[in-house]
């Protein structure tokens, strides 16, 4: 009987190779006994449940399908409307019906106050008001909310119609050449124009400066953030995301601190000129300030308020908050509305025209509606926007048809 002998390290060449291969069996070992040890979670409590899903299997899915169908396949499920499932290993509850789905976002809201962890390690990434919980996120959602109300959306829309002049100019060219329009990049740059304008008091003209750094970092933040990342970032262990250095985390779109540096400049000029700007900076900043001086703070009550809130702990609190932010939260909500708000609305407006395109009889309800609406109101205002239930409708449609993100909590 002869026996056959290995030797690794000249099958690898040298002891560098040999750690290298020792370490990704050890990695990928580790990685499938972390993926499968809560695989029974489910079956022990016996819950109706679905089975994790291979790696593999996600990648192609998410690869494959739009979210739009990824969401109706889970309310679907032989199982049942309500049943478990895993994120990664993580177990996790799936809700399909819209009453308890009622009952948790709104009715019994101070019972189902937390979210999915999604901390990166980064203190400004990690403290949006979309990851922060409890008393943080009460706080900081009291703070933003006047940012969002009907008096400053009037105020927005003269801006607004400022920036669509340069879609019209656009369409305009692009139709007297008799060329096709990227739909997305031009309602891209609409979007980056508008928010950067309406939230920050800055000019920055992207459909005539497309190399714009501003514009160009944006592009490339969203363009590093791929299905494999984003993969990658649920099944491997929250405490691995925050060991990698910023470069190369999954969740981190802000990764050159480009965003954050920008909104400092702008902190600073303000401060410098001490001018004052209507805008979603200037409210932060003003919350700021009064925290830094501890005294006289405000409170304001929003419609949360009247579910409560709850601390960390879990335990209900005073639902009347102070309204007050640190710098570093100050930096996260910036970063998160532009971040947050570039791509969705982008995608949003581009299904929207798409839409209208392959069903021209709603295109003409719209058109008709909309003519009616500058009739009345001589420009296309807040008010005239808010009138216009075709549009509402098409644009609720657009949304279920073609989501562009999902919360998931």
């Amino acid at each position: 009987m002869a026996l056959a002998y290995i030797n690794v390290e000249s099958l690898f060449g040298n002891t560098t190779y040999t750690w290298i291969f020792a370490i990704t069996v050890v990695f990928l070992t580790f990685l499938k006994w972390y993926l499968g040890k809560n695989d029974d979670y489910w079956k022990k409590k016996d819950v109706p449940n679905v089975s994790r899903p291979g790696v593999f299997y996600l990648l192609y899915v998410l690869a494959t399908k739009n979210i739009a169908e990824l969401i109706k396949n889970l309310t679907i499920m032989p199982v049942g409307k309500v049943y478990g499932s895993f994120d990664g290993n993580k177990p996790n509850v799936v809700v399909g019906d819209p009453d308890l789905l009622r009952d948790i976002l709104v009715k019994d809201f101070n019972v189902f106050p937390y979210r999915r962890i999604m901390n990166v390690g980064d203190p400004v990434s990690d403290n949006n008001v979309s990851v922060v919980v409890g008393e943080d996120w009460k706080r900081i959602r009291t703070t933003i909310t006047p940012a969002f109300t009907s008096k400053r959306m009037r105020q927005m829309g003269f801006i607004i119609n400022e920036c669509a002049k340069s879609v019209i100019e656009v369409c305009e060219k692009h139709c007297e050449k008799g060329q096709p329009v990227d739909c997305k990049g031009m309602f891209g740059a609409f979007t980056m124009d508008v928010i950067a304008k309406s939230a920050f008091g800055t000019q920055i003209n992207s459909h005539n400066d497309p190399q714009n750094e501003f514009v160009r970092k944006v592009r490339e933040s969203f363009l590093s953030f791929t299905i494999p990342r984003f993969v990658f970032s649920i099944v491997v262990p929250t405490w691995f995301l925050k060991l990698l250095p910023a470069s190369l985390s999954p969740m981190l779109l802000d990764k050159d601190n480009f965003f954050r540096d920008v909104i400092r400049k702008i902190i600073q000029k303000r401060k410098e000129t001490e001018t004052k700007y209507n805008d979603f900076l200037q409210l932060l900043m003003d919350a700021a300030e009064e925290n830094a001086r501890q005294e006289n703070l405000e409170t304001a009550e929003d419609e949360t308020d009247r579910y409560g809130s709850v601390s960390s702990s879990g335990a209900l609190s005073s639902s009347v908050k102070h309204k007050s932010i640190t710098d570093t939260e100050l930096l996260a909500q910036c970063v998160m509305f532009f971040m947050a708000g570039y791509e969705t609305t982008a995608t949003v407006l581009t299904f929207v025209a798409y839409c209208l395109t392959v069903n021209p009889e709603w295109q003409e309800k719209v058109i008709k509606e909309v003519d009616e609406g500058f009739r009345k109101h001589k420009e296309m205002s807040y008010d005239a926007v808010r009138e216009m239930k075709i549009l509402d409708a098409v644009v609720s449609e657009t949304l279920r048809m073609h989501p562009p993100a999902t919360s998931c909590r």
